[in-house]
């Protein structure tokens, strides 16, 4: 069995703040992502803030028609029923991150100081996996208080 790994996501500065509110505790892709429950999510704020600023626990990931997944959970995604339909128009699929749990990080990373420590750092466009020991999971793990184990 591979090595459990935490993963980097960029998203929007508005949906950010929803997920730190506790407004959006699902997050919608367009692409299958796969990842177990308990994995952590480092949640990247894309410019003009550009930093990474939330840490998320998975639930579950869900692949679903576009209908089923707003059924199941459009009230959990923190966007309206035009822009969850303009978002999946054309797909078949649609994937949802359901999260445990999202918190604020106490000590946000901006863009230029992670460079400062990794300089050939780019925030994902999709989303990255963060290998266990490597340096930018080191980095953040320094955000937390006590360290959080990975996903298993």
């Amino acid at each position: 069995m591979a090595e459990a790994e935490d993963i980097l996501i960029s998203v929007h500065p508005r949906h950010v703040d929803s997920m730190v509110r506790g407004v959006k505790t699902v997050e919608l892709r367009r692409r299958p992502l796969k990842l177990a429950g308990g994995c952590r999510v480092w949640i990247y704020s894309t410019l003009p803030r550009g930093s990474v600023e939330a840490l998320g626990i998975v639930r579950t990931v869900v692949a679903a028609p576009p209908p089923a997944i707003w059924r199941d959970y459009g009230l959990e995604s923190g966007i309206t029923k035009a822009e969850f339909d303009a978002y999946y128009e054309g797909a078949d699929t649609a994937y949802a991150i359901v999260f445990s749990s999202i918190e604020n990080l106490d000590l946000p990373f901006a863009l230029a100081e992670i460079r400062q420590h990794l300089n050939s750092f780019h925030p994902p466009q999709f989303f990255k996996r963060l290998a266990t020991g490597g340096p930018e999971l080191k980095l953040f793990n320094a955000a937390l208080p006590t360290p959080l184990a990975a996903c298993a």
